[in-house]
């Protein structure tokens, strides 16, 4: 069998299976199909994780804010900024969230929710390729198999809780919807995207200029100002009414300003210093990571692209710590990301007589690059062996019985890899590993401390002896200790037996 031979057989026997599959039947069915499957691939490692006290900080902070709404209570967060939990985001699509742990344990509804929104992008990514792109069944099923080895999004399933990941299905839905003019539904994947996070309105806002360009220019003037709006409604009013009167991340942009008036004027002011930020090392690595696991077919697509750069262009001036930049930065770019996928695509197959089919090595090549990337980035990747997540070992016996320990209604600090048991207390403290041992500091307003070893490298073993004397001191005393685990009480002060 010559080489030409098989080849024939095999775009054969390709196009025989598109063809049953190209049917209405297998689009209602089979989106439905992925989007289940990919659930279980994702959940099933973030609930690993969290049982195994490696969520991180971001999940114990969402866990303490669902809790006090739970309760009825402000979702203050002692944890990290000591102000209102919606103060950062803005976030107001978190309430329902946290009325779902009326019925299911926080954490695990946190990230089932989490998990959830992640897998359910498939179905409106399925509509856009197959209705909009015009694709073949076999050109969507290679889309949608990119998305759902995309490093970014298992690395957002794996990083806390943060509801603007609800915003990919939202914004992804509001594409279909809003290209194909079915406007009420179109209005509520806005209002979704919007209550995930603030500045998606400027995402949502790009999408408007899209619909103008579009022709429907009416639904897009509309789209463009909600959006714009929105942003800045909740930057200048409602993000300081709910924090310390302030914009909570000016710090971010501090080289140019101290309010967002201030901070326009001085990017405007000084071009040289947003370009050196904008051009930066981090910058490109982030672009590479979005683009090249699409082998940067976007990039053939730039009307589809553009809407979300005025967002990514503030992402890229900000400093922030890169696990925001890689991270929850990146879930509108995300949306975009395959949405000029899908249609670059469309751009460079071939018309058939209903849909348009692509070169096959195209899609090939497609998968091979997404897996690639896949095992080299992803959160999940073999490489990190996430099949040996789950397991607890002796000092998580230990954090566990510290836990235990204190007291539901107990004023609590203490280092990030115990927080996550703690969380739904009223008053948590981080012990924050640059904290110096200074009892008067890390004993002031709690009544239990609990200290992780290996959470504090800075602490030397003399300053970690001294500290716990100048505790006793103080008025604690060490109740729990192992594993370089040191729970410490203040006198006097009830706690639960721990058999």
């Amino acid at each position: 069998m010559t080489t030409t031979s098989l080849r024939r057989r095999l775009d054969s026997f390709s196009l025989r299976w598109q063809a049953r599959l190209d049917s209405e039947w297998s689009d209602r069915v089979l989106p439905w199909l992925v989007a289940v499957a990919l659930f279980v691939v994702l959940v099933v490692p973030a609930l690993a994780q969290a049982r195994s006290l490696d969520a991180g900080l971001d999940l114990a902070v969402a866990a303490q804010a669902a809790s006090r709404i739970r309760e009825g209570a402000e979702p203050v967060d002692t944890i990290g900024t000591g102000v209102n939990f919606l103060a950062q985001q803005a976030a107001f699509g978190f309430y329902p969230v946290a009325l779902v742990t009326l019925v299911v344990p926080t954490v695990p509804a946190l990230l089932i929710v989490q998990s959830g929104a992640l897998a359910l992008a498939v179905v409106p990514l399925w509509k856009l390729c197959r209705r909009l792109a015009n694709l073949r069944v076999g050109a969507t099923a290679t889309v949608v198999f990119a998305y759902a080895v995309y490093p970014v999004m298992h690395n957002l399933n794996l990083e806390g809780f943060h509801l603007e990941v609800v915003a990919v299905p939202g914004l992804l839905a509001m594409f279909v919807f809003g290209l194909t003019g079915r406007w009420r539904p179109f209005a509520v994947c806005v209002a979704v995207v919007l209550a995930s996070r603030a500045d998606l309105g400027l995402a949502v806002a790009g999408f408007g200029g899209l619909l103008v360009v579009e022709g429907r220019r009416r639904a897009g003037w509309i789209t463009l100002g909600v959006g714009l709006a929105w942003t800045a409604l909740c930057a200048v009013v409602i993000q300081p009414a709910l924090g310390d009167g302030t914009f909570p991340h000016l710090s971010a942009f501090s080289g140019f300003g101290d309010s967002p008036g201030s901070v326009t004027w001085g990017m405007l002011r000084d071009p040289g210093e947003v370009l050196g930020r904008l051009f930066s090392e981090v910058n490109f690595d982030l672009v590479v990571t979005l683009l090249a696991p699409v082998l940067f077919l976007p990039v053939l697509a730039p009307r589809y692209l553009v809407p979300v750069l005025p967002l990514q262009f503030v992402y890229l001036v900000a400093e922030v710590p890169p696990e925001a930049r890689f991270g929850q930065q990146t879930v509108a770019a995300t949306a975009f990301v395959f949405l000029a996928t899908a249609f670059a695509l469309s751009r460079i197959g071939r018309r058939g007589v209903e849909k348009i089919t692509v070169d096959h090595r195209v899609l090939g090549a497609l998968l091979v690059a997404g897996s690639m990337f896949f095992v080299r980035d992803a959160a999940s990747s073999p490489y990190r062996q996430p099949w040996e997540w789950g397991g607890q070992d002796a000092a998580d016996g230990v954090r566990l019985a510290a836990a235990e320990t204190i007291p539901d209604d107990a004023a609590v600090r203490a280092s990030a890899s115990v927080l996550l048991l703690l969380a739904e207390r009223p008053v948590v403290e981080h012990l924050d590993p640059g904290m110096p041992p200074d009892p008067g500091l890390v004993g002031a307003g709690v009544d239990f401390v609990v200290v992780d070893g290996a959470q504090v490298p800075s602490w030397t073993h003399g300053q970690r002896v001294a500290f716990r004397g100048r505790m006793e001191r103080a008025g604690f005393e060490v109740v729990l200790e192992g594993q370089d685990i040191t729970l410490y009480a203040r006198r006097g002060v009830a706690r639960n037996e721990v058999g």
